[in-house]
């Protein structure tokens, strides 16, 4: 009876081993990657000149296509809201005034690029890694005040992103966009209260999130025969 349990459990331990080896042997790589993210939304204005006030909920989701281990296009989009208190006479904030809501959706395209090679790891290629931090940058636009207006904006951040099996990936991103334009809050009063809007770059709000996602990887890429193209050379 022990030497038949001995017998399974080395069994099972061998199988452990070898299921272990054919997992590191795999060195294809997914090329569509796509995924839902969620997690909190701020700006920087007229109504709030500081970083991390009135933090209220975003989410959305993201589409992108891995060029290689480092470089990929992501196509993404999310809704959130901002808020702060109305204005002034003055074109200030007002404490004692009844805090405004402004939903946002933003549509926007970036170009990801990995510190590190990203993937599962394997014997073939040690530079590999399942994790990196990487940066990001691209182009969007904002549609708000119940979709009267859209604002264009740059967005630029930093993420960090792992692998937890084959198709399923993780990670955290801080983005801020930089907008082209004073006009992010719905209260006309601190809509270009400083007469700058065109001559001072500058004079722009700005939204920042700060999600926490979950993607799926699927289409692996074409396996290269590289004897077939030396064999027809």
């Amino acid at each position: 009876m022990r030497d038949s349990r001995r017998y399974i459990v080395l069994c099972m331990f061998a199988l452990c081993l070898c299921t272990a080896q054919a997992w590191a042997q795999r060195v294809g790589r997914n090329q569509i990657e796509f995924g839902l993210q969620g997690g909190m939304m701020y700006y920087i204005g007229d109504a709030h000149p500081k970083m991390f006030q009135d933090i209220r909920e975003v989410y959305g989701g993201e589409v992108s296509y891995l060029f290689n281990r480092r470089w990929s296009l992501m196509l993404q989009g999310g809704t959130g809201r901002i808020a702060g208190y109305p204005a002034t006479e003055q074109g200030l904030p007002d404490p004692k005034g009844e805090k405004w809501t402004n939903r946002l959706v933003d549509i926007d395209v970036v170009a990801r690029f990995n510190f590190l090679p990203f993937g599962l790891k394997n014997k073939y290629d040690k530079s590999v890694r399942p994790y990196t931090p990487y940066i990001f940058a691209g182009f969007g636009v904002a549609m708000h005040t119940g979709f009267t207006k859209v604002t264009p904006y740059v967005p630029v951040g930093v993420g960090f992103r792992w692998m937890c099996s084959e198709h399923v990936g993780m990670f955290v991103a801080w983005q801020n966009n930089i907008c082209f334009g004073d006009n992010l809050e719905p209260v006309p009063g601190y809509d270009n209260i400083h007469n700058l809007n065109g001559s001072n770059p500058l004079n722009c709000d700005m939204t920042s999130t700060i999600q926490f996602g979950i993607v799926f990887e699927i289409i692996r890429e074409k396996k290269i025969c590289k004897f077939c193209t030396e064999h027809h050379q």
